[in-house]
């Protein structure tokens, strides 16, 4: 099986004219300095937020703009989509919105081709984003990551470690239940710990990645009995409809504990269960 070394820290930024960017700085880093024959490996845009600005999430909104990236691969390359970090809410000029303050780490897993033939090859990333603050600046550039003998240095094996980290895993210790139909214009999800654990109101937050519940729409949660509670949502007059399922990132939070994110995607019943919470 044949091998390629890739570069991971050096970048070339494509931009005309070579000006800095207004509220962030990338990087385009990889988590191997060898790439093998169908053997995926990560690449992950690094975003750092200057002070006081955002970029956004997946699904940021009542306002702003997602960070996409475009990859342009060397032929039988494929890439898979953003693994997105759990997100924070943000606020532009009185607006909620859902994005990232933290500097993040967008990883994408790239799949070689059984074969590799070429010496040489260069993973090219086109990316779209958008850097609010007080005023917002969209912005885009290219990114090249050429081949080269250079290993991961133990910063960017941490950068890969700590995204993986800020990944939401599924839900675990709770089950969160869709009481309303398709288009109610009230989601209830019923949240029920296998074990009595108290939730706190501050903190406890649906992030919708489908629109349905819209940024700017209130949250509330009601405490129906020890370890169950009612997180009823406003659903978003622009979202889907007629959904099977409520798919996004659940944030728990416990008067004891830290702030725990979880990927949820419960399915939406034919009608609505409200007789019994």
């Amino acid at each position: 099986m044949k091998s390629l070394p890739l570069l991971l820290l050096v970048l070339t930024a494509l931009r005309v004219p070579a000006a800095p960017l207004e509220g962030v700085d990338l990087k385009l880093l990889a988590d191997t300095s060898v790439i093998q024959a169908a053997q995926p490996f990560t690449v992950g845009l690094h975003i750092h937020h200057h002070e006081g600005y955002h970029t956004y999430w997946r699904n940021p909104g009542i306002v702003g703009v997602p960070t996409s990236v475009v990859w342009t691969l060397p032929e039988g390359f494929h890439a898979g989509p953003i693994q997105w970090p759990a997100p924070e809410k943000v606020d532009m000029a009185g607006h909620p919105a859902h994005g990232y303050h933290r500097d993040v780490l967008l990883m994408v897993e790239i799949t070689p081709p059984s074969h590799l033939d070429n010496d040489k090859i260069t993973l090219t990333a086109a990316i779209n984003w958008m850097a609010c603050a007080k005023t917002c600046h969209p912005g885009n550039t290219t990114l090249v990551l050429p081949v080269g003998k250079t290993a991961p240095s133990a910063e960017v094996q941490a950068l890969f470690s700590k995204a993986k980290e800020e990944l939401p895993p599924p839900l675990r210790d709770w089950t969160a239940t869709v009481l309303s139909p398709p288009d109610a214009p009230l989601i209830k999800i019923r949240l029920a710990s296998q074990t009595p654990q108290p939730l706190t109101d501050e903190g406890t937050y649906f992030f919708s990645s489908d629109g349905q519940v819209s940024s700017d729409r209130p949250q509330s949660l009601t405490e129906l009995s020890p370890g169950k509670y009612l997180l009823s949502l406003e659903r978003s007059e622009y979202g889907p409809r007629g959904p099977t399922s409520l798919p996004g990132v659940l944030s728990l939070a416990s008067p004891t504990a830290p702030i725990r994110f979880f990927s949820i995607n419960p399915p939406v019943p034919d009608q609505s269960t409200d007789s019994n919470p």
